[in-house]
């Protein structure tokens, strides 16, 4: 299947007020700094730079890719100073995959949801996806690095945005293994949790950890039950939480092995969820079982007596999976992805909604990802267009909603969080708008205690940013100031 640029026209001409504006290729890299217009005041605590990262390229030489997840990554850098006003870089990370292929000029390899391309024997060597470097870009002990799914990470500058290479972590990742998108820090000790899965007869996760100097070590490995998509996991004060959810391969996957479906096109929905619970001191692990439930991400985690609670944004079916292909030709699903709530310990396993609001690319205030919190902040979803993109908060206690003041045409990405100088005040968050009237992105500045009230700052950007995953706020040292 050869699918084409023209292929977002399909379900319709797109409109001025459009979210497929969000998926149009963006090639062009400033490599700046270039100064942004700021309306409104920069809060005095907004002085460092927001990292954005997500597929930017979602066709090579004019083929279109099948996935969201497929486009090679490009990293935003939105340099804050309440002084100085903003500046902005963007580049894309390159990997070995782009590499080649701008060479070549043609695509080449497979990736998460797109099949390799070729004749059999190069489908079967190109079976394994290539890494596309665009889900997460996270700043510890002095490396930029940004994070995809099933490989090692790539590090970057963290001013020029330069690829700096492909990074093993200083052999932790032996032969190229996988190092998850979603690492947790804990706030206490300044450690940097992650997991890795490697596919194959007997799928094993491998846990890691990264001191605060920047050492990384391989902790453990155990054995799953299932060849399962595992995007997330949970961090509590004395526990590392692993859900095994009903997304996975089957046991012997032809078609992937001989290239001819990709890997998500071959992921089936299961019968049930296995949880591992590691104890973070002596590493022993204790699984338990539940009903079948499928989540990307983890909003929090924490211990309550015995137990680990891990509040998640759950969906009841796989409708979510076939959104990530939708969109690629122009049409949306209506998913509703909810918070809620495993608690899990000696008793068994608890589940419960929180919320009936939708929610997704959930974040908390910093220093709480491993204690309990009030708030949970991210993006709903766009009743008239049924596409995400309003910013939200819910409490998790009451129930009580924020809902910020979108117009339809203005789409929100994650909302990241920036603390106060207040201590225990709600954060500011800061988020990638499109809005596809005016045909630009912008970053807001919003008031996590008042989400409703008008962005405090809207700093214009250069062109339409595509739809990312994740960020960070990485502080200016007061030295550097």
């Amino acid at each position: 299947m050869h699918v084409t640029e023209r292929s977002l026209a399909s379900a319709g001409p797109t409109t001025p007020a459009d979210w497929r504006l969000g998926f149009r290729t963006l090639r062009t890299e400033i490599e700046g700094p270039a100064a942004l217009p700021v309306e409104g005041a920069l809060p005095a605590e907004l002085t460092g730079t927001l990292y954005r990262i997500g597929p930017a390229a979602h066709d090579v030489a004019g083929e279109r890719y099948r996935h969201w997840f497929d486009g090679d990554g490009m990293v935003h850098a939105v340099t804050l100073d309440p002084g100085e006003g903003a500046t902005y870089r963007n580049r894309f990370v390159q990997t070995a995959k782009k590499t080649a292929e701008d060479a070549a000029k043609t695509r080449l390899f497979g990736t998460f949801g797109t099949p390799p391309p070729g004749g059999l024997f190069a489908r079967m060597r190109g079976a394994i996806p290539a890494s596309a470097a665009n889900t997460n870009v996270v700043h510890h002990a002095g490396r930029l690095l940004a994070l995809w799914e099933a490989g090692p990470p790539w590090e970057l500058d963290p001013t020029t945005l330069e690829t700096v290479g492909e990074q093993d972590l200083d052999g932790a990742l032996h032969h190229g293994r996988a190092y998850s998108a979603h690492p947790k820090l804990d706030p206490v000790t300044g450690e940097l949790w992650n997991f890795g899965v490697d596919y194959g007869p007997r799928p094993m996760l491998r846990l890691y950890r990264t001191d605060a100097a920047g050492v990384t070590r391989q902790l453990c490995s155990i054995v799953l039950p299932s060849a399962a998509m595992i995007h997330d996991f949970a961090l509590t004060a004395t526990k590392a939480v692993v859900v095994v959810g009903p997304m996975a391969l089957p046991r012997l996957p032809l078609s992937l092995l001989a290239g001819r479906r990709s890997f998500g096109e071959s992921l089936r929905w299961g019968d049930g969820v296995h949880i591992a619970v590691v104890d973070r001191a002596s590493l022993d692990v204790t699984w338990h079982r539940t009903d079948a439930c499928f989540f990307f991400h983890v909003a929090n985690a924490y211990d309550d007596g015995d137990d680990a609670v891990v509040d998640v944004c759950a969906y009841e079916d796989d409708t979510v999976m076939r959104l990530f292909t939708e969109v690629m030709v122009g049409r949306s699903l209506p998913v509703r992805p909810r918070l809620a709530r495993l608690s899990i310990g000696p008793g068994g396993v608890r589940r419960r909604q929180l919320s009936p609001t939708s929610l997704e690319f959930p974040r908390v205030a910093p220093g709480q990802s491993t204690r309990a919190h009030d708030a949970v902040f991210g993006v709903g979803m766009h009743d008239e267009a049924d596409f995400l993109g309003r910013p939200v908060a819910v409490d998790v206690a009451t129930g009580h909603v924020q809902v910020a003041g979108t117009r339809p045409w203005q789409y929100a990405g994650e909302l990241v969080p920036v603390a106060k100088h207040e201590p225990d005040a709600a954060p500011w968050l800061l988020t990638l708008v499109l809005d596809a009237s005016a045909g630009r992105s912008e970053l807001w500045v919003l008031d996590g205690a008042e989400l409703a009230k008008p962005p405090t700052a809207v700093v214009t950007l250069p062109h339409v940013v595509p739809f990312g995953f994740h960020g960070n706020w990485v502080a200016t040292p007061p030295a550097a100031r």
